[in-house]
Protein backbone atom coordinates (compact mmCIF):
# COMPACT_ATOMS: atom_id res chain seq x y z
CA UNK A 1 0.00 0.00 0.00
CA UNK A 2 3.03 2.02 0.66
CA UNK A 3 4.31 1.70 -2.52
CA UNK A 4 1.11 2.57 -4.70
CA UNK A 5 0.55 5.74 -2.10
CA UNK A 6 4.45 6.83 -3.04
CA UNK A 7 3.25 6.23 -6.79
CA UNK A 8 0.78 8.29 -6.49
CA UNK A 9 2.20 11.27 -4.66
CA UNK A 10 4.96 11.11 -8.24
CA UNK A 11 2.04 11.52 -10.35
CA UNK A 12 0.40 14.58 -8.44
CA UNK A 13 4.05 16.01 -8.58
CA UNK A 14 3.87 15.77 -12.17
CA UNK A 15 0.80 17.39 -12.35
CA UNK A 16 2.58 20.27 -10.80
CA UNK A 17 1.32 22.56 -8.35
CA UNK A 18 4.07 24.93 -7.79
CA UNK A 19 5.79 27.34 -10.52
CA UNK A 20 9.43 26.56 -10.99
CA UNK A 21 11.67 28.25 -13.25
CA UNK A 22 11.46 26.02 -16.66
CA UNK A 23 15.21 24.62 -16.20
CA UNK A 24 14.07 23.51 -12.66
CA UNK A 25 10.82 21.96 -14.05
CA UNK A 26 12.46 19.70 -16.77
CA UNK A 27 15.30 18.37 -13.67
CA UNK A 28 12.31 18.20 -11.38
CA UNK A 29 10.42 16.24 -13.82
CA UNK A 30 13.09 13.92 -15.25
CA UNK A 31 13.56 13.45 -11.05
CA UNK A 32 10.27 12.78 -10.50
CA UNK A 33 10.51 10.24 -14.00
CA UNK A 34 13.25 8.42 -12.53
CA UNK A 35 11.73 7.67 -9.41
CA UNK A 36 8.36 6.57 -11.11
CA UNK A 37 10.35 4.27 -12.85
CA UNK A 38 12.07 3.05 -9.98
CA UNK A 39 8.60 2.41 -8.31
CA UNK A 40 7.02 0.51 -11.29
CA UNK A 41 10.16 -1.94 -11.62
CA UNK A 42 9.29 -2.08 -7.60
CA UNK A 43 5.91 -3.61 -8.49
CA UNK A 44 6.88 -5.50 -10.97
CA UNK A 45 10.75 -7.31 -10.11
CA UNK A 46 9.80 -10.32 -7.86
CA UNK A 47 9.11 -13.63 -9.69
CA UNK A 48 11.40 -12.14 -13.10
CA UNK A 49 14.61 -13.25 -14.16
CA UNK A 50 17.09 -11.16 -12.51
CA UNK A 51 18.95 -8.83 -14.71
CA UNK A 52 22.40 -9.20 -15.26
CA UNK A 53 24.89 -7.34 -12.99
CA UNK A 54 27.10 -4.94 -14.61
CA UNK A 55 30.78 -4.50 -13.86
CA UNK A 56 31.82 -1.39 -14.19
CA UNK A 57 35.08 -0.91 -11.45
CA UNK A 58 34.81 -3.91 -9.48
CA UNK A 59 36.23 -3.89 -6.09
CA UNK A 60 37.17 -6.98 -4.75
CA UNK A 61 36.71 -10.38 -7.24
CA UNK A 62 35.48 -10.09 -10.21
CA UNK A 63 31.97 -9.41 -10.75
CA UNK A 64 30.40 -13.15 -11.73
CA UNK A 65 27.86 -13.47 -14.87
CA UNK A 66 24.50 -14.71 -13.98
CA UNK A 67 25.10 -18.08 -15.40
CA UNK A 68 28.54 -18.75 -13.13
CA UNK A 69 25.81 -17.84 -10.61
CA UNK A 70 23.53 -20.77 -11.41
CA UNK A 71 22.37 -23.22 -8.86
CA UNK A 72 23.46 -20.76 -6.17
CA UNK A 73 21.22 -18.52 -4.55
CA UNK A 74 22.01 -15.02 -4.73
CA UNK A 75 21.90 -12.14 -2.21
CA UNK A 76 22.49 -8.73 -3.54
CA UNK A 77 23.42 -6.10 -1.16
CA UNK A 78 22.66 -2.72 -2.25
CA UNK A 79 24.40 0.24 -0.25
CA UNK A 80 26.71 3.33 -0.20
CA UNK A 81 29.70 4.89 1.59
CA UNK A 82 27.70 7.29 3.56
CA UNK A 83 24.58 4.87 4.18
CA UNK A 84 24.21 4.41 8.62
CA UNK A 85 21.09 1.49 7.76
CA UNK A 86 23.64 0.05 5.74
CA UNK A 87 26.65 -0.27 7.87
CA UNK A 88 23.90 -1.14 10.68
CA UNK A 89 22.88 -4.25 8.88
CA UNK A 90 26.75 -4.94 8.12
CA UNK A 91 26.43 -8.01 10.92
CA UNK A 92 23.71 -9.64 9.90
CA UNK A 93 24.74 -9.78 6.55
CA UNK A 94 27.97 -11.06 7.50
CA UNK A 95 26.22 -13.68 10.21
CA UNK A 96 24.09 -15.09 7.17
CA UNK A 97 26.71 -15.56 4.73
CA UNK A 98 28.66 -17.49 7.33
CA UNK A 99 25.61 -19.36 8.18
CA UNK A 100 24.57 -20.30 4.65
CA UNK A 101 28.07 -19.55 2.04
CA UNK A 102 28.30 -24.01 2.13
CA UNK A 103 25.25 -24.63 1.47
CA UNK A 104 24.93 -22.40 -1.92
CA UNK A 105 24.06 -18.69 -0.63
CA UNK A 106 26.52 -15.89 -3.11
CA UNK A 107 26.83 -12.32 -2.17
CA UNK A 108 27.34 -9.70 -4.55
CA UNK A 109 27.26 -5.75 -2.71
CA UNK A 110 26.42 -3.36 -5.80
CA UNK A 111 27.49 0.28 -5.00
CA UNK A 112 27.57 3.39 -6.66
CA UNK A 113 29.37 6.64 -6.87
CA UNK A 114 27.87 9.95 -5.58
CA UNK A 115 30.03 12.39 -6.09
CA UNK A 116 31.45 12.65 -2.80
CA UNK A 117 33.25 12.01 0.09
CA UNK A 118 33.71 12.03 4.20
CA UNK A 119 31.08 15.24 5.23
CA UNK A 120 29.71 15.60 2.03
CA UNK A 121 33.38 16.85 0.47
CA UNK A 122 32.76 16.90 -3.28
CA UNK A 123 35.44 14.46 -4.69
CA UNK A 124 36.52 12.69 -8.04
CA UNK A 125 35.65 9.61 -9.00
CA UNK A 126 39.12 8.26 -8.58
CA UNK A 127 38.97 9.64 -4.94
CA UNK A 128 36.05 8.60 -4.25
CA UNK A 129 36.75 5.22 -5.30
CA UNK A 130 39.57 5.12 -2.55
CA UNK A 131 37.24 6.23 0.05
CA UNK A 132 34.46 3.67 -0.94
CA UNK A 133 37.53 1.09 -0.05
CA UNK A 134 38.09 2.48 3.33
CA UNK A 135 34.14 2.24 4.30
CA UNK A 136 33.90 -0.97 2.92
CA UNK A 137 37.31 -2.32 4.65
CA UNK A 138 36.17 -0.79 7.94
CA UNK A 139 32.52 -1.05 8.19
CA UNK A 140 32.25 -4.36 5.76
CA UNK A 141 35.36 -6.38 6.58
CA UNK A 142 33.59 -9.18 5.39
CA UNK A 143 32.98 -8.10 1.76
CA UNK A 144 36.60 -8.04 1.09
CA UNK A 145 36.58 -11.42 -0.35
CA UNK A 146 33.06 -10.50 -2.30
CA UNK A 147 32.38 -9.03 -5.40
CA UNK A 148 31.63 -5.08 -5.02
CA UNK A 149 30.78 -3.98 -8.79
CA UNK A 150 30.98 0.52 -8.44
CA UNK A 151 28.43 1.49 -11.48
CA UNK A 152 24.89 3.19 -11.25
CA UNK A 153 24.21 0.55 -14.20
CA UNK A 154 23.02 -1.90 -11.09
CA UNK A 155 21.01 0.39 -9.55
CA UNK A 156 19.27 1.55 -12.64
CA UNK A 157 18.48 -2.27 -13.81
CA UNK A 158 17.26 -3.19 -10.61
CA UNK A 159 15.52 0.03 -9.85
CA UNK A 160 16.80 1.14 -6.77
CA UNK A 161 15.45 4.33 -5.21
CA UNK A 162 16.38 3.42 -1.70
CA UNK A 163 19.21 2.07 0.33
CA UNK A 164 20.31 -0.28 1.90
CA UNK A 165 17.99 -2.96 -1.03
CA UNK A 166 18.04 -6.72 -0.67
CA UNK A 167 17.45 -8.74 -3.67
CA UNK A 168 17.58 -12.51 -3.31
CA UNK A 169 17.89 -14.23 -6.13
CA UNK A 170 17.10 -18.33 -6.51
CA UNK A 171 19.02 -21.50 -7.99
CA UNK A 172 17.33 -20.52 -11.13
CA UNK A 173 18.11 -16.94 -11.30
CA UNK A 174 14.56 -16.01 -10.50
CA UNK A 175 14.02 -12.79 -8.18
CA UNK A 176 12.38 -13.70 -4.97
CA UNK A 177 12.45 -11.22 -2.99
CA UNK A 178 12.93 -7.54 -3.62
CA UNK A 179 13.28 -5.39 -0.24
CA UNK A 180 13.94 -1.62 -0.10
CA UNK A 181 15.20 -0.45 3.75
CA UNK A 182 15.96 -2.39 6.06
CA UNK A 183 15.26 -6.22 6.56
CA UNK A 184 15.61 -7.92 10.15
CA UNK A 185 17.71 -10.56 10.47
CA UNK A 186 14.99 -13.14 11.03
CA UNK A 187 13.80 -11.69 7.89
CA UNK A 188 16.03 -12.43 5.85
CA UNK A 189 17.36 -15.46 7.19
CA UNK A 190 14.03 -17.05 6.43
CA UNK A 191 13.87 -15.80 3.29
CA UNK A 192 17.07 -17.77 2.23
CA UNK A 193 15.96 -20.65 4.27
CA UNK A 194 13.52 -20.93 1.94
CA UNK A 195 15.59 -21.13 -1.32
CA UNK A 196 18.07 -23.73 0.04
Amino acid sequence: MRQVLALVGWLVVLAGSATVTRAHAATAEDDALTQIEADIRLFSLEGRPAPPLQAGVAIGPRVPSMKELDGKVVLLFFWAHWCVDCKAESSTIAALMDKYRAQGLALVAPTQRYGYVSEGRPAPPDKELRYIVQVRDGSYAFMRKESVPVTDANYKQYGVASIPMHVLIDRTGIIRLYQPGRITAEELDQAIRKLL
